[in-house]
């Protein structure tokens, strides 16, 4: 198994700051994300590589930055969750996004539901608009793994080809 390593991580949180985003946004977050941001706290990491299926065949991406809970301006969990489901309702209600990839896209979490802890990436190229949709057109959502261990245990070096 490749060891995943954290760099440009926020400052450590505390269990009350969790506690004060889920409130904000309505939702409980999987005890593994919790404790991921508890270590953590957003910043890049390697290997950063992954896969998921898109229309039958797989596609990839790389993780740039996990977001994280402080008071800065860029890759602030609270300012995504403003800007992507209160300002505008941009993904389904349960979904929490996490991380995003160089071109915009998102990996989020299920904070509810038969998929709750699963890990998805959203394609901002295929928005759908969740005024009019339903909370479980997951057309532009692709599942990427059961749990966010499992995402962290696929991550892999980019391949070059």
């Amino acid at each position: 198994m490749v060891m995943t390593e954290f760099s440009r991580t926020e400052a450590r949180l505390h269990a009350s700051q969790i506690e004060e985003v889920e409130e904000f946004v309505g939702l409980r977050f999987p005890v593994e994300y919790k404790e991921h941001l508890l270590k953590y706290n957003g910043g890049q990491c390697k290997p950063n590589y992954f896969e998921f299926i898109e229309d039958g065949k797989v596609s990839n991406s790389c993780l740039d930055w996990f977001l994280a809970i402080y008071d800065g301006k860029y890759d602030n969990l609270k300012e995504y969750i403003e800007t992507y489901k209160i300002e505008e309702k941009r993904m389904p209600v349960h979904m929490l996004p996490i991380a995003h990839d160089p071109g915009g896209n998102l990996i989020c979490i299920s904070c509810n539901g038969d998929d709750f802890g699963y890990v998805y990436f959203w394609d901002h190229e295929n928005e759908v608009d969740y005024s009019l949709a339903g909370d479980w057109d997951y057309s532009n959502l692709h599942f990427i793994s059961k749990s966010l261990a499992d995402f962290m245990d696929s991550l892999r070096d980019i391949k070059l080809s």
